[in-house]
């Protein structure tokens, strides 16, 4: 990655992945589990490494792209493994639990926000999760467009992913701006002609050097 994004000059649009970005999702322990599995297990009593596997060990392109409910996968589940579960506890703790912005892309967000510079998410989450994100957690109110692959059928990456977000923003693909913490993601972007930025843990200020033209002509 070059200490300045080349060909900011054209960008209209900057597109965010959401979970590893804007939000500083947990990451799994040595067992494979997530934060917010193990609060659940403390709070509801259960076995989380089991439902964790049950729910999401298996075809997660099925969750992801809205063809498998995870309501359906954690009642199957509680019901195999005859516990007393209502799937909505289980999803309430994840959901909050497993929302943690990063205040200084909050304060990009809001700066392009401010500078006219359109905005929107683009995340691979299955559909509940997504409508949380956009509706409970306020991000549809901060963005001018939120794209879910559990909404669109379509995960990252896709190529057919990128040309629905095009076409939804009616942009050419030089004009959007990519930020994403995974690498084929990114060069599927790129490949396409968008601009894109391969954000790593903690990256927000390598991405405002990167960005900052930008930047300054949003607060021109």
């Amino acid at each position: 990655m070059s200490e300045v994004i080349e060909g900011l000059d054209a960008v209209r649009a900057v597109v965010w992945d959401f979970d590893g970005v804007l939000n500083r999702a947990g990451r799994p322990d040595a067992q494979g589990i997530f934060p917010w599995q193990a609060l659940v297990g403390r709070e509801l009593g259960i076995d989380a490494v089991a439902m964790g596997k049950a729910v999401f060990g298996r075809d997660k392109a099925a969750l992801f792209t809205g063809k498998d409910d995870v309501m359906d996968r954690l009642a199957d589940w509680a019901e195999s493994a005859g516990v007393d579960l209502a799937p909505e506890d289980v999803l309430e703790l994840w959901f909050e639990t497993d929302h943690d912005p990063d205040p200084e892309l909050e304060r990009i967000v809001e700066m392009l926000a401010q500078g006219g510079i359109v905005q929107a998410i683009f995340t691979n989450n299955d559909s509940r999760r997504a409508r949380w994100i956009a509706q409970d957690a306020g991000w549809a109110e901060r963005v001018d467009a939120f794209f879910a692959s559990g909404e669109t059928g379509l995960m990252k990456p896709n190529p057919a992913a990128f040309e629905a977000v095009e076409k939804a923003l009616d942009m050419a693909p030089f004009e959007i701006l990519f930020i994403d913490d995974t690498a084929a993601n990114i060069a599927a972007a790129e490949k396409r002609g968008w601009l894109g930025w391969d954000y790593e843990p903690n990256g927000a200020r390598a991405l405002v050097a990167a960005m900052m033209p930008l930047l300054l002509r949003a607060q021109g």
